[in-house]
């Protein structure tokens, strides 16, 4: 049985349907509004139909307002940040990754990278729905510096993981010019040199997050797992060379963006481990 509220009982995975809470109802509401901007996208480029719009924005910034609206209610009944187990991390991780393209898209003329970010979104939050079991959170005292350092981390590993959507753009647009396929999506996608700049910069920016975390982490001494730590400076250690070879332009934009997409398998593995209670 599920209980709303501070009694609530631990879920299984796969609870979807049935004896289903109203944030988990919001979360899955959220899913099909990511996946329904997919399926519009692909819809719009097969019939050539795309162009730039504000309504190819609404199905994402819906999805953004379910996802506060969960992220809310965890809050509620923790009375803390809801970062407290895997299925919350994913779905906080999601959500710091819709965050930033809705800030970042309009930057960078990018509003096809919905259609990109949107299966990301909603295969991790369909994961935690279908896969994951979703605990009570323990009640402790609230921690200022660890929320804020974990906090850091999932928003630092949310533009890691928009770089590495950006990448695949980034791929598909070189691989397109290369065959000299011009096709519809060939004139949708934003200009090569824009995408290679917003690799950039999204990583820089997540590095740079990343840095304020594990510097928010030292006031909490032996708080944090070594485990946890270690698996977070490997991840700094990996974007830090990233950055380093992009700001020396020691190997070209097409190994850059290779790097960026399989270098995210990394931040994946590292969300496993600092949910290891």
């Amino acid at each position: 049985m599920i209980i709303d509220g501070p009694g609530r009982s631990a879920i299984p995975p796969g609870t979807l349907f049935f004896s289903m809470s109203f944030d988990r109802l919001l979360l899955l509401l959220a899913t099909l509004a990511f996946l329904g901007a997919l399926g519009h996208a692909v819809v719009a480029l097969r019939k050539g139909q795309w162009k730039e719009s504000r309504w190819h924005w609404l199905p994402m910034a819906a999805g953004f307002a379910l996802q506060c609206g969960f992220l809310y209610l965890r809050g509620q009944d923790h009375g803390r940040c809801p970062m407290t187990s895997l299925f919350e991390v994913l779905v906080f991780t999601g959500w710091s990754v819709v965050l930033l393209y809705l800030v970042v898209g309009p930057a960078y003329r990018l509003s096809l990278l919905g259609a990109f970010t949107a299966p990301v979104v909603a295969v991790m939050q369909g994961t935690a729905l279908l896969l994951l079991p979703d605990p009570p959170s323990p009640k402790i005292a609230p921690n200022p510096w660890l929320e804020t350092h974990a906090a850091l981390a999932l928003i630092a590993y949310a533009a890691f993981a928009l770089a590495c959507v950006t990448g695949v753009m980034h791929l598909v647009q070189a691989r397109l010019l290369k065959k000299h396929r011009i096709r519809a999506l060939f004139h949708q996608l934003p200009p090569i040199s824009d995408l290679a700049k917003a690799i950039r910069r999204l990583a820089a920016f997540g590095l740079l997050l990343l840095s304020l975390a594990l510097l928010s982490a030292v006031p909490l001494g032996t708080s944090i797992s070594g485990a946890k730590l270690t698996s977070t400076w490997m991840v700094w250690m990996l974007y830090a060379i990233l950055n380093f070879l992009m700001w020396r332009h020691v190997v070209s934009a097409r190994v850059i963006s290779w790097m960026a997409v399989g270098g995210f398998v990394v931040p994946l593995v590292s969300l496993w481990i600092v949910s290891v209670k």
